[in-house]
């Protein structure tokens, strides 16, 4: 029922309690002036019992979503105030025209590509049969030309709904009512500046990210489309099946659902398409991403087990198990032969065992793999480079550049004249964001001191534990235990405690910067986050591989000095096994807090959220408690947030990515955990973003952005990484060059030259060889350059306009015949009417 609102004449549509069930198993409303139900596209939150001035600031905002032509809807469940925001087709088709976002033409069918080989078998993994058409810029005045155009409710994907209805709510500004609520009250202007609404002039436009940031409301969300898979579903089959049937009745499609089906098989594609039809392109491109570098790790994972088994054999061979001969080796990987009456036949199994397999990740197919993945991450990005504008092709996202508005956090501290549209605007000055720059600068530089303190710090513990354990006389499964496995537990661990710290430390620092753009603060955040990150995860790697070899002469006196006794060395054939354990122990251990992060935290937040929720409502907890679980609205409120998904889940990953490229030649297995790693996580990331989580915001992006950059930069890191590693930590110098004597710091600089000019030289060969647009997709551009070309100037597709052009031309041949044969005093051809005539033409 409509209300008016005395004080600011806004229409408020309220839903009671008894209404609740109405929204159990759908997104959609009846609004009193539609004739059908109109989806909800965005929800706002906020407690109904808070202070009255920021009361002001929602009736100055809702008044102006209003003026935009949305439609607003009120529910309240206890405490909990939910403001359901719901964008009209017509509104819809304005924004889009706008933006110049492209829509599929009707009759421009664009037939899929045929795979080179295995056609058969490869429809088995096919998830997305997902028709693709030729796109063109969205004109309302041509909209018969688009697919769908007089379906109101099938035309937007719901991320594109969901994109533009958060476009237009960032894009309000409700300064001007602001400033004139601060004039009509002048007497308190005058008492006291600082209390008006207004009082903070620099943040010129106040939308919906500045009022979330000064918590006039809780929280924004999109709503996740209702799926007969739901816990409350499943809860309520087991009971009423008549109330089920009634509540399942109102879902008409089942999105969630039908990608759920697709999407989280082991061993079927992702479905790319139904994702960013879902959940927008952001997404969709992180999971291409992802999809593509697990794909691409194949021909690593094979290459690597083949150099793996080739080292054990190769290890049995040169160490065979001698039961007269027994052998004891110290921390340091030096030998001694003892009396085998010392030991028993299992020790010296699990020893013998342990040396082979240790042993097998340093031989001469080691030089080989290093040079392959280091061209392999060439590939890839060349290779993630076509995937990219074939998706960019496809998703219409090739030509987009979003226009951003001012950050609400951005201060500016004087007035300019914009060139563009002449109005006045705040300007940071440049040398005040330079200066702050340069502080964070110190902030990230002091914070990677810490981490190499805290790597110092564990090595130090580490050779007490040495010297306690008597591991410099023999290196036993308790030296083992002390010396190299808890001391990689302990620099993984000390790395996650520091990167969460650092994280929420940059996200001020970052803040303070100052940066007017969205897009300009995430790009100077994912810089910090990934320069640490890098420097938290590779240092102890960079530390066994370079330090403590003992002929790189790098603890003459031990570690800072402190004598003999202190030095952390191991022989050059012992580095790399201890290299290869340190990975190991860092790939297989870090996995388990971010599975506590994604999964098990939000779920304990999402139990207290419920608590809290209770406790608001705790007094029509009777009559009510039915209705709340019925509310759709409650359901997704209570989910928790996926937060900076595409930041985190993408750092994540690069970081993979650099430790797979970088020290998988001393740890042939290393591609093979990296793929394990990432499909399961995939899948995880799969499930908890359609079930568990909240449905993030959909955003529009043209690729990976600046992790494309950062992707580059690890890979030539990879071809240093890799050459230092072949001639200076390896075995690979003293079994090219038969003498040992030859093994100088001068030859080992040769073979890293030699080393990367060759890969580098093969780069250059690949990359000009695989060309980073494929011809289809240029010839495709063309025609799609050319298709809207001609809607803009004929109003109509090429197709059409032949069809029309040709028909014109029978007709005129038809009347012509008839005027000839009338002249003539014949009777007219009526037996070949223009249709008949028209048809015969088409077909030839």
């Amino acid at each position: 029922m409509a209300r008016g609102d005395p004080e600011h004449g806004i229409q408020r549509y309220d839903v009671p309690l008894r209404e609740y069930r109405m929204l159990a198993a759908t997104t959609e409303v009846d609004y009193p002036y539609f004739p059908f139900r109109i989806s909800i596209d965005f929800v706002l939150v906020h407690n109904a019992a808070e202070s009255q001035s920021k009361g002001k600031y929602r009736d100055f905002f809702e008044r102006a979503i209003q003026k935009e032509r949305l439609i607003i809807r009120h529910q309240q469940s206890g405490q909990t105030h939910f403001t359901l925001i719901s964008t009209p087709f017509h509104r819809l088709s304005r924004e889009a025209e706008s933006t110049q976002m492209c829509f599929p033409l009707k009759d421009c069918e664009v037939k899929p590509g045929m795979p080179s080989c295995c056609v058969p078998l490869s429809k088995i993994f096919v998830t997305d049969d997902t028709v693709r058409f030729i796109n063109a810029p969205f004109q309302r005045k041509h909209g018969s030309l688009f697919v769908n155009y007089h379906d109101e409710k099938s035309f937007f994907t719901p991320a594109q709904r969901g994109c533009l209805t958060y476009q237009i709510l960032t894009k309000i500004d409700i300064s001007k009512d602001l400033k004139n609520e601060r004039l009509g009250d002048s007497q308190d202007t005058e008492q006291d500046p600082s209390s008006s609404i207004t009082s903070d002039e620099q943040l010129r436009r106040k939308g919906l990210t500045w009022l979330l940031m000064r918590d006039v409301y809780e929280e924004a969300f999109v709503l996740h489309a209702p799926s007969k898979e739901e816990p409350y579903f499943k809860e309520m089959q087991n009971g009423s099946l008549k109330t089920y049937n009634e509540f399942i009745s109102e879902i008409e499609h089942d999105p969630r659902k039908s990608l759920s089906n697709a999407w989280e098989r082991w061993y079927k594609f992702q479905p790319l398409n139904k994702i960013r039809d879902y959940f927008g392109e952001q997404i969709a491109y992180y999971f291409a991403w992802q999809g593509t570098f697990i794909t691409l790790l194949w021909p690593a994972v094979i290459f690597g087990f083949i150099v793996f088994i080739y080292g054990f054999i190769d290890s049995i061979s040169s160490s065979p198990l001698d039961w007269n001969h027994c052998k004891v080796v110290n921390f340091k990987g030096k030998t001694e032969n003892v009396a085998c009456g010392m030991r028993n036949g299992v020790t010296l199994f699990f020893s013998m065992l342990t040396q082979w397999f240790m042993s097998s990740f340093d031989t001469k197919m080691n030089a080989f793999f290093a040079v392959f993945m280091s061209i392999w991450g060439s590939v890839f990005v060349q290779i993630w480079k076509r995937n990219n504008s074939v998706l960019s092709y496809q998703w219409n996202s090739d030509d987009f550049h979003a226009i951003e508005p001012d950050r609400p956090e951005f201060r500016g501290s004087k007035m300019k004249e914009d060139p563009i549209t002449g109005e006045d605007i705040w300007i940071s000055p440049a040398i005040f964001r330079y200066l702050k720059m340069i502080g964070s600068f110190f902030f990230v530089s002091f914070s990677m001191l810490l981490v190499i303190i805290s790597l110092m710090l564990v090595t130090l513990l580490k050779i007490w534990m040495v010297y306690n354990f008597q591991c410099n006389k023999e290196y036993t499964f308790n030296c083992w235990l002390s010396a190299a496995f808890l001391p990689s537990v302990l620099n993984t661990l000390s790395a996650m405690g520091l990167g969460a710290v650092y994280s929420n430390l940059v996200a001020r620092f970052n803040t303070w910067e100052n940066h007017r753009t969205e897009s300009e603060h995430n790009n100077s955040l994912i810089v910090k986050i990934f320069a640490f990150q890098m420097v938290n995860t590779y240092t102890s790697l960079f530390y066994v591989a370079f330090v403590r070899p003992e002929s790189h002469g790098l603890q003459p006196h031990g570690l800072f000095g402190l004598g003999e006794e202190f030095k952390d060395t191991c022989l050059d054939d012992t580095c790399s096994s201890l290299l290869a354990l340190q990975l190991l122990t860092h790939t297989l251990i870090k996995p388990v807090p971010k599975f506590l992060k994604d999964v098990v935290i939000p779920y304990f937040v999402k139990l207290f959220r419920l608590r809290m929720y209770t406790s608001r409502t705790e007094a029509k907890r009777v009559e009510a408690e039915e209705d709340d679980q019925a509310n759709v609205l409650v359901r997704e409120w209570l989910k928790p947030s996926a937060g900076d998904f595409v930041l985190w889940e993408m750092n994540e990953k690069i970081i993979m990515f650099g430790t797979t490229m970088m020290f998988a030649s001393l740890f042939p297995l290393s591609p093979l955990l990296a793929l394990i790693i990432g499909f399961v996580d995939m899948r995880i990331d799969a499930h908890r973003l359609i079930w568990f989580n909240r449905k993030p915001i959909p955003l529009i992006t043209n690729g990976i952005g600046i992790w494309l950059p950062i992707l580059t930069f690890l890979q030539y890191c990879a071809v240093f990484t890799n050459a230092f590693i072949v001639a200076f930590t390896s075995g690979f110098c003293s079994t090219f060059f038969a003498d040992g004597e030859y093994c100088t710091v001068q030859n080992r600089l040769i073979i890293v030259i030699v080393f990367q000019n060759l890969v580098f030289g093969l780069k250059y060969l690949l990359s000009s060889v695989i060309p980073s647009v494929p011809a289809s997709i240029k010839v495709a551009l063309r025609k799609k350059r050319y298709v809207t070309a001609h809607i803009m100037e004929k109003g109509d597709v090429p197709h059409k306009t032949r069809i029309k052009k040709r028909t014109r031309m029978v007709k005129l041949a038809w009347i012509t015949s008839n005027h000839k044969a009338a002249r003539r005093g014949k009777k007219k051809d009526s037996a070949t009417p223009p249709k008949m005539m028209m048809k015969r033409l088409l077909q030839d």
